[in-house]
C-alpha cells in the first residue's frame, strides 16, 4: 500500500472500525503465476475503486460547505428585500409583497436542501470509507487463500480468521451504506420541495426558462442510478453535481 493511502486509512480509522487485524504480505505470493492470482487482481481493483470513491466523496463534502453558505447568504438578502417591500402601502406593493414572500420561502427551501445534501455527503464520506476497509479485507483474504493453496502460508496460519474479518467489515459497510441512503432520500425530498416552490415563484413573477432547482433535479436524477447501487458496493456513491 502506498504511504499516503496508509496515512489516510489510519487518520480515518475510527469511523470505519480501525485498521484490519489480519493482513497478508503480498510479496509472499509473488512467485505464484498471475493466472492463479486472478481473484487477487480483481480484489485489488475493487479496493482501488473504493479508495477513489472515498476521495471523491471527501471532495464533494468539502465543496458542499461553500454551497450551503452561498444559499444561506441568498436567503438573508431575500429576507431583507421582502421586509422592505412589505413595509410599503399600495395594491401593487401587496402583490410585490406576496411575490417577495414566495421568493423568501424558495430561498429557505434551497437552504434546507443544501443542508440536507451536506448531511448526506458527510454520511457518504464515512460509508465509502467503510467500503475501503471491506474491500481491503477481501483483498487480504484472497491473498491468504492463494498462499494457502500454494503452500506458502506461515505456520499457524488460519484462513478462517480472514473470512470472519471480511464478513464483519462487509456487514459494517452494508449498515453504513443503508444509513447513507436514508440521508440521500431526505436530501432528495428537500430538493423536490425547493423545486416546487421555485416553479411557483417563477410563475408568479412571469419568469421563463429552467430554474436553478430544475437543473439541480436533472443532475440529481442523472447521478441517482449510480448513487443507488447496492449497499456496501464501493462503487455505490458518486455525488451528483452541485446545485
Amino acid at each position: 500500500m502506498k504511504p499516503f493511502l496508509l496515512i489516510l486509512l489510519v487518520a480515518c480509522a475510527k469511523p470505519a472500525g480501525g485498521p484490519l487485524s489480519h493482513t497478508f504480505d503480498n510479496t509472499s505470493i509473488a512467485q505464484v503465476a498471475l493466472e492463479s492470482k486472478q481473484a487477487v487482481a480483481q480484489a485489488q481493483q475493487q479496493h482501488d475503486l473504493a479508495l477513489l470513491q472515498h476521495a471523491r466523496a471527501e471532495d464533494a463534502y468539502r465543496n458542499s460547505e461553500v454551497e450551503q453558505e452561498v444559499a444561506e447568504y441568498q436567503a438573508e438578502q431575500t429576507m431583507l428585500v421582502s421586509q422592505l417591500v412589505g413595509s410599503r402601502r399600495s395594491e401593487k406593493a401587496e402583490v410585490n409583497a406576496d411575490t417577495a414572500a414566495l421568493a423568501r420561502k424558495t430561498c429557505a427551501a434551497k437552504v434546507e436542501f443544501t443542508r440536507a445534501r451536506r448531511d448526506w455527503l458527510a454520511r457518504l464520506s464515512s460509508s465509502t470509507f467503510y467500503a475501503v476497509y471491506a474491500t481491503q479485507a477481501r483483498l487480504e483474504l484472497e491473498r491468504a487463500r492463494v498462499a494457502q493453496t500454494n503452500n506458502l502460508a506461515p505456520a499457524g496460519f488460519d484462513l478462517a480468521a480472514f473470512q470472519q474479518q471480511l464478513d464483519q467489515r462487509e456487514r459494517a459497510a452494508h449498515d453504513a451504506a443503508a444509513d447513507t441512503e436514508r440521508e440521500r432520500q431526505t436530501a432528495g425530498a428537500r430538493l423536490t420541495a425547493w423545486n416546487e416552490l421555485e416553479r411557483g415563484f417563477m410563475q408568479a413573477s412571469g419568469m421563463k426558462g429552467p430554474s436553478e432547482s430544475d437543473r439541480a433535479v436533472i443532475e440529481w436524477k442523472q447521478a441517482d442510478a449510480t448513487a443507488r447501487a447496492p449497499a456496501g458496493d464501493p462503487a455505490a456513491a458518486i455525488p451528483p453535481a452541485k446545485p
